[in-house]
Formats: structure tokens, C-alpha cells, sequence
């Protein structure tokens, strides 16, 4: 009985351990996610964040907004964000911790959607308004 060719041999032995790599491969991430964000996480990162009033020159206006990465702030109420969903034209943001003054506040579910032009409407949590980016 004769041996198969060196270069069979290695190709037998290359083989299950090229297949086992593929196996053991890590689990791709989404292009501009990262492990920790999700798809839905980036999208608020990437079209919400930012301060908001109903009048672009923020200075001076009762109803204030901020959409930071993790917290938001409508006006003297600041929440932390617990988790954030896709809505229809937008995202929902669980709202926890909420405060304002240093009293405790309900947790709340703050609707976000495009209103156009840059404006968002946001909805729940005891506002209803359409607000504009903050040019100062």
C-alpha cells in the first residue's frame, strides 16, 4: 500500500481546520453598529441627538430639549434612556430615572419621528410638540 502525495496529505489535514475557523468565526456586526449599539441605537445616535426648542433660537424658550446619547432632558425633567425601540418614523425611548428639581419623576415612553426639515415631533410622556434644531 503506497501513501497518497505529500501535497494530498497536507491538503487532507488543511481542510477540517480551515472548516473549524469558519465555525469559530466571531459574529459580524452590522456596518455602523458596534457590539454594544444596535441598529436601532445607532439610528437615534445618528439623526436625534441634539438640542431642540419650538423656535430655532433656543435662548429664552420655556420648552427646551435635549437628546444626548443616554439621557434626555425635556425642559427641567431629566431621564436617563432604559431602551430605545423603532417606531414608525422614529424611535421610542423608555425613560427612566426621570427627575426634575431633585424630586423623583414617572418613567415615560417619549415617541421621536422626523417632522420634516430637520424639526422632530415628539409625543408621551406628558408633551405633544413639534420642536427645531437649536441655532445658538
Amino acid at each position: 500500500s503506497r501513501d497518497p502525495p505529500m501535497p494530498l496529505r497536507l491538503a487532507f489535514l488543511a481542510l477540517p481546520l480551515a472548516l473549524a475557523s469558519c465555525v469559530a468565526a466571531p459574529a459580524l456586526v452590522p456596518l455602523g453598529t458596534t457590539a454594544s449599539t444596535s441598529p436601532t441605537e445607532t439610528i437615534y445616535r445618528r439623526a436625534f441627538i441634539g438640542r431642540y426648542s419650538p423656535a430655532p433660537v433656543c435662548a429664552g424658550q420655556e420648552l427646551q430639549v435635549e437628546l444626548a446619547p443616554e439621557s434626555v432632558y425635556l425642559g427641567e425633567t431629566g431621564c436617563n434612556i432604559g431602551r430605545i425601540d423603532r417606531a414608525e418614523g422614529g424611535v421610542a425611548l423608555s425613560l427612566v430615572a426621570c427627575r426634575a428639581e431633585g424630586a423623583a419623576r414617572p418613567d415615560r415612553v417619549l415617541t421621536v419621528t422626523e417632522a420634516g426639515s430637520g424639526a422632530l415631533r415628539l409625543s408621551g410622556g406628558g408633551i405633544d410638540e413639534t420642536v427645531q434644531p437649536c441655532f445658538d
